[in-house]
């Protein structure tokens, strides 16, 4: 039992920096995600009997963050409905900095699509390891992701994927419907 509890002070030692940024890109309030994270070390602090593979701890945390962090971003969107309290981003000056405009964007993006992207390309998971922090299927992982930027890509302009680390490319081995299959043939050269 005593190793169990050295597995969580070790997990907080090396991972609590990462939970409280990834709690804050989902929830965009960086108070709430101390509260987040430090929740989801208690969580795994009383649950550490259940852990049966040590090396499991990490995704274990990041779930929780991802799935208490999703919960709140619901909670205060329901709240402001039943209040009938709109709350507009912010607007950003032009001469802010260019990562203040992909944060704003990002508050617009809903929950589960705002998740995809920060799982995808903050925490730069794969897309099956997205999927099991989420608890959804790849190809939804794929279509929210690919959805996600996509009204980034509206609101910003080309700027996103530029700032976000990302080229557009898919990391699986599966074409995207943006790229040619893989013997190169376009899909005008296929329908001739």
């Amino acid at each position: 039992m005593e190793e169990r509890a050295e597995l969580v002070e070790r997990l907080f030692v090396e991972h609590q920096r990462d939970a409280v940024r990834v709690a804050w890109a989902i929830t965009g309030d960086g108070a709430l995600a101390q509260e987040l994270a430090q929740e989801a070390f208690v969580r795994v602090y009383v649950h550490r009997r259940a852990l049966r593979d040590p090396t499991a701890a990490p995704a274990y945390l990041r779930r929780t963050v991802v799935n208490l962090a999703l919960t709140a971003v619901r909670r205060r969107t329901r709240e402001r409905e039943h209040a009938h309290v709109r709350q507009e981003v912010p607007s950003v000056e032009a001469d802010a900095a260019p990562g203040i405009d992909v944060l704003a964007a990002m508050a617009t993006l809903p929950p589960r699509r705002r998740a995809c992207v920060v799982l995808r390309y903050y925490l730069d998971l794969t897309e099956a390891q997205t999927a099991d922090a989420l608890g959804i299927s790849v190809g939804t992982v794929k279509s929210q992701t690919h959805k996600a930027l996509r009204q980034l890509e509206q609101a910003l302009g080309d700027r996103p994927r530029q700032e976000l680390g990302t080229d557009g490319e898919s990391t699986s081995d599966e074409p995207t419907p943006d790229e040619p299959a893989r013997d190169e043939t376009t899909e005008d050269e296929r329908w001739t």
